[in-house]
């Protein structure tokens, strides 16, 4: 039978990881603003409350943490171990951000865990949060860095469609495309709108010969119109977009908007298309799933310079 000792260090250990966790997705959200407006005191709610909660969960289970028992004490750990953990939620981030940003979330609360866990009940559990404490540093610093670089190359080759199959709209050089979608080998490229230019999509396939034939993606204009307009180029409508089609070589390219889009303007652009440039694939393709190199160093000092250095309100 597992002494209740051991059981209440336990409960308080797992209600600190999710209450960290909670805080760090909900408080911690005003971190970034800080970041993002180099203003510091709007991150002082985030350690505060952390220290809070630490400092609670130590005064409802005393037996627990019995070295800081005492209210002096106590509120020093809390002041240590929510402080460490709102810098360790940003390093776990950071780490993250190797991977997938999402993959952070149920990892937020293990650095205030950990540090409370340095003056926990039991030499065996003190000693665990430390050896996996300095295993999580290590770790965070040494395994993105291993990782492949984020290269333009690397993207497209996770999507599986040759370059010579992608298809960029030549809408100005400050108009990058915001989304790809990879569909039967080919790779479907969105512009969002933006202030009076409608949204376009673009992508390329094996040839269409005519109206009846079919395209081997997901992409389909419902109860659409088709009309042959030229040699090799075809025009579909349907309620909501209009799709331009245009034969080039061993492929057709398909250039569609909505309805603020005129056939002439679709084939003058389907005319300017050319394939993805690494700044296009940088801006649309998400990046390979299998993880990309990062230094967490960097990100993480940037991320703390941010807040800290800049300008202040009132200044």
């Amino acid at each position: 039978m597992i002494p209740r000792t051991a059981q209440r260090t336990a409960l308080a250990l797992g209600s600190l990881w999710l209450l960290g966790t909670l805080g760090a997705v909900t408080v911690g959200l005003l971190l970034p603003l800080a970041a993002f407006l180099h203003v510091p005191w709007i991150a002082l709610p985030v350690p505060l409350v952390s220290a809070g909660v630490v400092y609670l969960v130590g005064f409802a289970a005393p037996e627990a943490f019995p070295s800081v028992a005492k209210p002096w004490p106590r509120l020093a750990w809390a002041f240590v171990a929510g402080t460490s953990g709102v810098f360790g939620a940003i390093f776990v981030l950071k780490v993250a951000e190797a991977f997938d940003p999402w993959f952070a979330v149920p990892f937020l609360g293990a650095p205030v865990v950990l540090v409370a866990g340095l003056f926990a009940r039991g030499l065996g559990v003190r000693a665990g949060a430390g050896f996996l404490l300095v295993a999580l540093i290590a770790g965070g610093i040494a395994v993105p860095a291993s990782l492949p670089p984020d290269t333009p190359a690397r993207r497209l080759a996770a999507t599986g469609v040759p370059r010579d199959r992608t298809l960029a709209a030549d809408l100005g050089a400050h108009r990058l495309p915001t989304k790809t979608t990879e569909d039967s080998g080919s790779l479907i490229v969105e512009y969002a709108p933006q202030l009076w230019i409608s949204p376009v999509w673009t992508f390329a396939t094996d040839v269409v010969e005519s109206c009846e034939t079919a395209v081997k993606t997901a992409w389909r204009l419902e109860n659409a119109t088709c009309t042959q307009v030229g040699d090799g180029e075809f025009v579909r409508r349907d309620a909501e977009r209009i799709e331009f089609v245009q034969r080039r070589g061993a492929l057709s390219v398909h250039v569609a908007g909505n309805h603020n889009w005129k056939p002439e303007e679709l084939r003058e652009l389907a005319g300017k298309t050319h394939p993805l440039t690494d700044a296009e694939i940088i801006a649309a393709v998400p990046k390979s799933r299998g993880g990309n190199r990062t230094d967490v160093v960097a990100g993480f000092t940037a991320f703390v310079g941010a807040i800290f250095t800049g300008r202040s309100l009132g200044y």
